[in-house]
């Protein structure tokens, strides 16, 4: 079957898979395949290299993944470096540091990313994701130590700012609760997304976020953030990120629509799919000084992680259970209330 994309003026470019066509079709429209405005212009999707594809379902597409609306917060933390470091060991990548006020070794760093997908190439869903900073030719890189005015719930966003020791993003483990995203992401391009869907709670509420994902009512992870953000806040933030970051690169990241994350994924994902291991995710948050808050990790907030595994018959994606090994420490929020994104192969 080949591509047979749709224009809209409005919506842009319009694959099966968002419009129910093609062989799957009337399954694909029980996963919300309704075409909405891109938050971030069709203008912006237009601009980046896409590459034609069938999927082993029987849909073709003439793009890879992208998202044109989603809502996402992100728990930002710390691990304990060696667990981390023997976890990836076959990946060919190496963990980066960061050296904490008053610890004696570095800590690996480690990113929980919580996606609402409103709109996306394969529809509506839920998506949880594991990832790692890591450098793809020497151990031992540490991207920043805390002391005097930096402090770690913001010095763990210097990967939005520019070149650093973190060479990409190493992405461990996906939880969905969409079957088609699921086979999306591993055939299209090595996304290590769980085979097995997981039942998905993503409530972002007016005080607080709340999580619940479960296998068959077996907990993988569940707990909740409180939101800490207003106008003192914001200028903590301002001052915070200054001190951790520099002036010119937090303005640099202010004046921009966008910026972009580098991203490798598992080495056995990739083979098992014939697909490559290395990508660029393009994320839009507009121009709004609000549109990225960050703030700490609070007392009463809570993760709770199982002890649930399920196989993949590939590779281990139960990163629930490593988080638990290595001991992860949550020490900030991340909120992006309106963004755009889309993944590309690394050129």
């Amino acid at each position: 079957m080949q591509p047979n994309p749709t224009v809209d003026p409005v919506a842009g470019r319009i694959p099966e898979s968002r419009i129910g066509r093609g062989e799957t079709g009337n399954e694909l429209a029980a996963w919300g395949a309704t075409p909405a405005r891109p938050i971030a212009g069709a203008a912006w999707f237009d601009q980046f290299t896409y590459h034609p594809a069938p999927l082993s379902n029987g849909l073709s597409t003439d793009r890879e993944w992208y998202a044109l609306s989603y809502t996402s917060w992100l728990i930002r933390g710390f691990c304990d470096m060696d667990v981390v470091s023997e976890a990836l060991a076959d990946e060919g990548v190496f963990p980066v540091g960061a050296q904490r006020r008053g610890d004696g070794a570095p800590k690996a760093m480690a990113t929980i990313w919580f996606n609402v997908i409103h709109d996306s190439v394969c529809g509506v869903y839920n998506e949880v994701v594991l990832s790692f900073d890591v450098n793809h030719s020497s151990p031992g890189q540490v991207a920043f130590r805390e002391g005097g005015l930096v402090d770690a719930t913001w010095a763990l966003q210097y990967g939005n700012f520019g070149p650093s020791v973190c060479d990409s993003l190493f992405l461990h483990s996906l939880w969905i609760d969409s079957p088609l995203s699921i086979s999306w992401g591993r055939e299209m391009h090595a996304s290590p997304k769980h085979p097995k869907a997981v039942s998905s709670v993503l409530s972002d509420q007016a005080g607080e976020f709340a999580f619940d994902l479960a296998w068959d009512g077996r907990n993988i992870m569940r707990g909740r953030a409180k939101k800490r953000f207003g106008t003192v806040p914001f200028l903590r933030e301002g001052m915070g990120l200054v001190a951790a970051n520099g002036l010119a690169a937090v303005s640099r990241f202010l004046t921009s629509a966008s910026f972009d994350i580098p991203i490798t994924m598992p080495a056995k994902t990739a083979a098992q799919n014939n697909v490559p291991r290395h990508y660029v995710g393009h994320l839009w948050k507009g121009l709004n000084p609000s549109a990225v808050q960050v703030w700490p990790w609070g007392q009463d907030d809570v993760l709770d992680l199982g002890e649930v595994n399920e196989p993949t018959g590939c590779e281990d994606h139960n990163g629930h259970t490593l988080l638990a090994r290595a001991g992860f420490e949550p020490v900030s929020v991340t909120y992006v209330p309106r963004a755009s994104a889309l993944i590309e192969l690394a050129h």
